[in-house]
């Protein structure tokens, strides 16, 4: 199992070994002979699998730069979109013993004193650090994030190799500039991220505002946390998997809370959880909604969001020149696109988009 704590000259050949497969697979799959078509699936299975594993392992930096590419699941072939997606739900945990040290490297001893037990499995681990629950003095059942060692040292490396191998193997289909933008959108996310104490301010910011009662965020324990160390209360729920076998009309009371805590943020909170990807949420079956994972919160400045709220009162009243010059003002369109060449992309969103959300009876939430 690799750590996060490899050299950069090991994690420097990891990436250059997956590069290398990559485009051994590619020639080969060019190949004549045989049927083309499966092996080209083929091909993108076995490079997604191999690209997860390599990325799940190294964690940090590289991780987090697979899981945004798993976005992109609509534009990437299949097989290799569903490989990535599996970088959102889990990697895998660094033995105990490295948390340990972080641990005592990170509490004193009186902060130390606090905690009765802590528990050897990791309940989850992710690309930053990883999850153990735990038990206080006074009973208090918790969870305990706490941060890999030497997470944040191998960013601009790894990031640097990244974008030299992805652009040469063609792996995600977008253009040279918008690789840069994804890039310097995962250092950033990265900045947010690895600072738990930013995060402790996320969540006790989030707490204050006048949340919707079907969302439910984690009780901080603000003594025992540490740039490194986030101490918070468990809140258990089910999986965006388990809820595919739960009844329609609980599936679409969990979408349409969901749906409302999203529009809460931007336009009441005026903080948005910036990293909503599939793992940062669970389900109960009471229609409740737990967030986790506060490291990427975006305050939004009250133009920004008055200027959405005229975009989306536009698009409402069809009005596509409005809708066009608001996405102008607001940096959402690439320098030059002239409306002519959107409209019909702006027809498309009202007929997919605007009016089955308009008519609840013909909308199903559930999906």
């Amino acid at each position: 199992m690799t750590s996060i704590e490899d050299s950069p000259a090991r994690r420097t050949a990891r990436l250059l070994g997956v590069g290398a497969r990559t485009l051994g697979r590619s020639l080969m799959q060019q190949l004549p002979g045989g049927d083309r078509v499966q092996r080209k699936m083929d091909y993108w299975t076995a490079v997604g699998k191999d690209w997860t594993q390599t990325l799940g392992e190294l964690r940090g930096a590289a991780m987090k730069l697979g899981q945004l590419a798993s976005q992109y699941a609509d534009v990437l072939p299949p097989q290799l979109a569903e490989q990535l997606r599996r970088l959102q739900s889990a990697a895998e945990p660094v033995p105990f013993e490295q948390i340990e040290q972080a641990l005592a490297q990170g509490w004193s001893d009186a902060q130390r004193a606090q905690v009765a037990h802590i528990e050897s499995q990791a309940l989850a681990a992710a690309s930053i650090g990883q999850v153990h629950r735990a038990q206080l003095i006074d009973g208090t059942c918790v969870v305990i994030k706490i941060r890999y060692p030497g997470v944040g040292e191998a960013v601009d490396a790894d990031l640097r190799q990244l974008r030299r191998l992805i652009g040469a193997s063609k792996l995600l289909p977008i253009d040279g500039s918008a690789m840069d933008r994804l890039m310097e959108e995962v250092r950033q996310r990265f900045r947010d991220e690895t600072n738990y104490a930013t995060e402790l301010s996320h969540l006790q910011l989030l707490h204050t505002q006048a949340a919707i009662k079907s969302m439910v965020y984690p009780q901080p324990q603000p003594e025992l946390c540490t740039s490194g160390i986030l101490v918070m209360s468990e809140e258990r729920g089910a999986s965006l998997e388990i809820t595919r076998t739960w009844p329609q009309p609980l599936r679409d009371q969990l979408a349409l809370n969901l749906s409302r805590w999203m529009t809460y943020q931007l336009f009441e909170a005026r903080a948005v959880h910036a990293d909503p990807h599939p793992g940062n949420f669970a389900f109960r079956d009471n229609g409740e909604v737990v967030v986790y994972d506060f490291g990427c919160i975006k305050q939004v400045p009250l133009a920004v969001m008055e200027s959405v709220r005229q975009m989306l009162a536009a698009a409402a009243a069809a009005d596509w020149p409005g809708v066009h010059r608001l996405l102008e003002n607001l940096g959402g369109l690439a320098e030059g696109a002239s409306f002519q060449t959107l409209e019909p992309l702006y027809q498309d969103l009202d007929r997919l988009l605007l009016r089955p959300l308009a008519d609840p009876e013909e909308f199903d939430f559930s999906e």
